[in-house]
């Protein structure tokens, strides 16, 4: 933070402050300017006597007001500038008298111009000068009083939301500042309708309330009335302009924020943050969209996540709430592969490389796998539980199992040729294929779910892998696999084989 900076973040809001009554007493000037009443020159000396005391009073009491309700918020700007740390109390406290400061400026402002307008009729009357100048200095100090204010209310909030609220709350959160006062968007345009209505219907009203104390003629009063309201009524309307430009960009700036941010999420970008800047309806609906936006972040974290687990189509039906977790018996195709020659290279090879070795192989199965929408269960060592037609069910899974299991086959040649490249021996792998039903859901600790199969089905595709090598195969699927083939691949029938678990033998095919 800049020197420059921090004077800026000290002095923001009482600047703006400063500039709204010197707005008020300036366009009071304006209004009170070639007054019908006439002024002795002991009026005029007297006159100059309060400004002269009252003045500086009117300005240099709010400043020492002002810098007493804002020690929080300079000691924390301080202590941030000088980058050390900063209790939470001291946030908290700089926070709360910050949002609070609009309303207790205004407040000011009204009690020092209210005292002025009791002050000045006050000292009139006391040296005997008669109602006209009584009531035009109770006018004059009331007058100001609102027009500052009512300028103060539009200028603090804009300076309050476009220069000081991003610093002090960088991640929004505004509204959870506990015993603060908010500007809703009904009081904003309150305050509007105020100030571009009431208060120059009142200086009108002033206007022509002057002239029952003059003594011109009625042609002269008639002319007076044209060319002052006339030039009051410009005035006012600069004034409502002014006013019109500060009330639309304090209300469009946010809302254009949000507008941008929900674009961002309709196309799917959720790194984008609605930048709060007030405490009103505006400001909630903010925070309420970044809270939002975190928690779909989150969720498509977890979305993107759980797709390198299962291919897209499987990921996108899990989540819609189609397929069912909680336990059904359902007819599969299991697919079990198991590494050959892996041990030896793990014994001679550094640890790193087998790990990159392995990794390396267990991807390309990978897409191999989920290329025919098949489900890796779980890697078990060097050994791979997949499944065709669970989660998601599709009536050709058999034949989807064993395409998986040519294109695997494949890629291992293209693994083993990286192998040799660097010096490796090439690996083998045996693959079992079985086609029966199961139980499929998640299984597993309160803690800890996992999509699992439980069946015999899943038993006799792992010891048909085992075959492989007895036959010396790569390939081994069981009868139930080759009779939902309908002869799509050519087979060859291998000797019945007797399998742990099962009392009579077990006929068994391999790829040709």
């Amino acid at each position: 933070m800049t020197k420059f900076k921090l004077f800026r973040l000290k002095n923001g809001m009482y600047i703006a402050n400063l500039i709204a009554n010197l707005i008020g007493v300036g366009v009071v000037l304006f209004l009170t300017r070639g007054t019908s009443l006439s002024q002795s020159m002991e009026l005029m000396e007297l006159s100059r006597r309060i400004h002269m005391i009252w003045m500086p009073c009117a300005f240099l009491l709010p400043m020492v007001i002002v810098l007493f309700y804002e020690r929080p918020i300079r000691r924390y700007l301080s202590l941030e500038y000088r980058h050390k740390p900063i209790p939470d109390e001291i946030i908290m406290r700089a926070r709360r008298k910050l949002l609070n400061e609009p309303f207790f400026m205004i407040a000011l402002n009204l009690c020092i111009w209210l005292i002025a307008a009791l002050l000045y009729p006050t000292i009139y009357w006391v040296f005997d000068f008669g109602k006209p100048v009584i009531h035009q200095a109770f006018f004059i100090s009331l007058h100001t009083g609102l027009i500052t204010t009512a300028a103060a209310f539009f200028v603090l909030e804009h300076v309050l939301q476009r220069r000081i609220v991003p610093h002090f709350f960088p991640d929004g959160g505004l509204y959870m500042t506990p015993k603060t006062l908010r500007i809703r968007i009904s009081t904003r345009l309150a305050a509007f309708v105020f100030a571009c209505n009431m208060v120059p219907f009142i200086s009108f009203l002033n206007t022509v309330r002057g002239t029952s104390y003059t003594n011109r003629d009625p042609a002269q009063v008639l002319e007076y009335l044209r060319s002052t309201i006339s030039t009051n009524a410009l005035l006012f309307m600069g004034v409502g302009i002014w006013l019109t430009f500060l009330v639309s960009t304090n209300l469009r700036r946010p809302l254009e924020e949000i507008i941008r941010v929900l674009r961002e999420i309709r196309n799917g970008r959720f790194d984008k943050k609605v930048r709060v800047t007030s405490n009103d309806e505006i400001g909630y609906t903010g925070d309420v969209i970044n809270g939002m936006t975190e928690g779909l972040k989150e969720r498509d974290f977890v979305k993107e996540t759980f797709g390198k687990y299962v291919t897209e189509e499987i990921r996108d039906e899990i989540l819609s709430g189609k397929v069912s977790l909680d336990g059904e018996l359902k007819e599969v195709t299991v697919l079990f592969a198991d590494l050959r020659n892996f041990t030896p290279m793990v014994e001679s090879t550094p640890p790193k490389e087998v790990v990159r070795i392995i990794n390396g192989y267990f991807k390309e199965m990978d897409e191999a796998i989920k290329k025919y929408h098949g489900l890796v269960l779980q890697y078990i060592g060097d050994e791979i539980e997949a499944v065709f037609g669970a989660p998601l069910y599709r009536k050709d899974h058999p034949v989807m199992a064993v395409k998986a299991a040519r294109e695997m086959t494949n890629r291992l040649l293209a693994v083993n040729q990286g192998l040799e490249q660097r010096g490796y021996p090439p690996l083998g792998h045996g693959i079992g294929i079985h086609t029966g039903e199961v139980l499929a859901a998640n299984i597993g600790s309160p803690d800890r779910l996992s999509y699992a199969l439980v069946g015999d089905t899943v038993n006799l595709a792992s010891r048909l892998q085992g075959l492989n090598k007895e036959f010396g195969t790569e390939i081994i699927l069981s009868a139930s696999t080759r009779k939902r083939l309908n002869g799509n691949f050519p087979l060859k029938k291998l000797p019945a084989t007797r399998v742990k678990g099962k009392s009579r033998p077990v006929e068994v095919f391999t790829l040709e």
